[in-house]
């Protein structure tokens, strides 16, 4: 009763309540116990000292089990190339190759080779991309450069300048 009445005011008791939590934190990490510490004396390399570490057993437990396994792996097994399908399945897009029929600074002759493609080839949908100052003409999606080159052979024929570059492509239209 007599600690309510003196501490009416909300910043007293706010005081009171945060010094009664950090008092019991206090207590409670003070009570370790010392049947569950091991202690480790490691030696300085660079002065010849030595120091000691009070290390909790469930923490030595798992650094000597790191230890374990990385001796137990003395071979190095370089990380697997990821296949285009397993790259799509978390990703729309992913870097693959189309073929560039056409550049220019023209806006008008960009549509017109690209209207013009359309008409000559309904099975592919050619792209027109702004990539600063010019206007590209891209046409396809393909995962490799392999995957391109039969369309790549037969687009030739109309257009001789076209070739395969690296872009991001679809994955749900790539070849």
């Amino acid at each position: 009763m007599y600690i309510c009445q003196k501490f009416t005011n909300f910043v007293d008791m706010y005081k009171l309540f945060v010094f009664t939590i950090v008092l019991m934190c206090g207590i409670s990490f003070a009570q370790i116990n010392q049947e569950s510490q091991s202690v480790w004396e490691v030696r300085d390399s660079i002065s010849g000292g030595t120091f000691t570490i009070n290390l909790d057993s469930s923490l030595e437990q798992l650094i000597k089990s790191k230890e374990q396994r990385v001796c137990e792996k003395n071979v190095y097994v370089p990380p697997r190339v990821l296949t285009p399908a397993e790259k799509c399945a978390s990703q729309q897009k992913i870097m693959g190759y189309k073929i560039q029929i056409f550049y220019t600074r023209d806006r008008a002759a960009a549509d017109k080779v690209k209207n013009d493609f359309g008409r000559q080839h309904p099975s592919m949908t050619p792209e027109l991309i702004y990539a600063s100052p010019d206007y590209r003409i891209l046409v396809g999606d393909y995962f490799t450069r392999k995957s391109a080159s039969s369309d790549l052979r037969k687009i030739q024929r109309d257009y001789p300048g076209a070739f395969a570059v690296q872009w991001r492509v679809w994955c749900r239209r790539a070849q």
